[in-house]
């Protein structure tokens, strides 16, 4: 019986195929690495969101449910943190015009007044605290215009 001296056409090539998995996996590890640090850039700035949402919407609690009726400080929780802000009240002038029609027919305009009026309203803003507000990502500031 005769022999067949077969050989493989990569017999030559030892090692190759450990050495293009070995460089995928690097690769692979470097894209798994590239994507963790996205996802927790992205996990960070989302709680980052919520937290000033919630700081607002805490905010706009406190001035609609008149709580900020004297200048001072006022405290807020969120997440179970203690949040301090400083309630001040601002004060605004306007001019008001005032239009009469009784006198004159065909509602023209027959006289005319106007007046000034002062307002006073609240405004809420997140005290600038390192320590007491390091959990507050953003400073928040709230008046009603």
């Amino acid at each position: 019986m005769r022999q067949l001296n077969y050989k493989h056409p990569f017999s030559k090539q030892r090692g190759a195929t450990l050495i293009e998995v070995l460089i995928s996996i690097f690769l692979m590890a470097i894209i798994g690495l590239g994507s963790a640090f996205i996802a927790a850039r992205t996990a960070v700035i989302h709680r980052d969101q919520n937290v000033h949402l919630h700081t607002i919407s805490q905010m706009r609690n406190q001035l609609e449910s008149s709580q900020c009726i004297t200048a001072g400080t006022k405290t807020i929780t969120i997440a179970s943190t203690n949040v301090n802000l400083d309630c001040t009240y601002t004060e605004g002038s306007y001019t008001v015009a005032a239009f009469s029609s009784a006198a004159a027919p065909n509602n023209a305009v027959a006289a005319s007044s106007s007046g000034g009026i002062k307002v006073k309203f609240p405004a809420l803003k997140v005290q600038n605290n390192v320590d007491n507000n390091a959990f507050v990502p953003i400073l928040a500031d709230i008046k009603p215009y």
